[in-house]
């Protein structure tokens, strides 16, 4: 295998070198080589075989002549792949993320049923009832606290509209 890997860029630089001193003895092999192909390609594929002569002669303008498109296309073909990387990516994320999210729904309800399981039905709603009380306690004192608040504001701000020189900035809650 070593042999094949040490030869093949010499072996490669012949076949595509058109002017060497080996070029009688390479040009018909060569010839032989793409006439093989193209006879493979034409008996095999009967259907595709215009589609590989348009694009072969395509390709072989575009990589002789025209390298500022060859890398266009090059360019656009790694930004499709890189795109479909990404988007397998986000698929992957978001799988994970609803998977677990699935999982801890579940798992709540399990954990509920047990719950309700071992107090019993009636416990349960106690329970559920002073729950409901405490999360209503808070809003009733977080909107106490949010009117204490923007009284005071507001009282920062009669200072201000007044004219009164003892105002700073920290003291209005900024």
């Amino acid at each position: 295998m070593d042999i094949l890997q040490d030869s093949f860029p010499q072996l490669f630089h012949l076949y595509s070198t058109y002017y060497t001193p080996y070029a009688s003895y390479i040009q018909p092999l060569r010839r032989v080589f793409l006439l093989t192909q193209s006879y493979f390609y034409y008996y095999a594929f009967p259907t595709l075989y215009p589609i590989y002569t348009l694009t072969s002669r395509l390709f072989a303008f575009a990589l002789t002549e025209k390298q500022s498109l060859t890398s266009l296309a090059l360019l656009a073909i790694l930004l499709v792949v890189s795109l479909k990387v990404l988007d397998m990516v986000r698929r992957t994320i978001i799988y994970w993320i609803s998977l677990a999210i699935r999982l801890l729904m579940y798992l709540s309800v399990a954990v509920l049923g047990m719950w309700v399981y071992q107090r019993g039905v009636d416990q349960s709603l106690e329970d559920l009832g002073w729950v409901v009380g405490l999360l209503a306690g808070l809003g009733e004192a977080g909107e106490r606290v949010g009117h204490e608040k923007a009284a005071g504001r507001a009282r920062e701000a009669r200072k201000i509209s007044k004219g009164s020189s003892s105002w700073k900035t920290r003291e209005a809650g900024w």
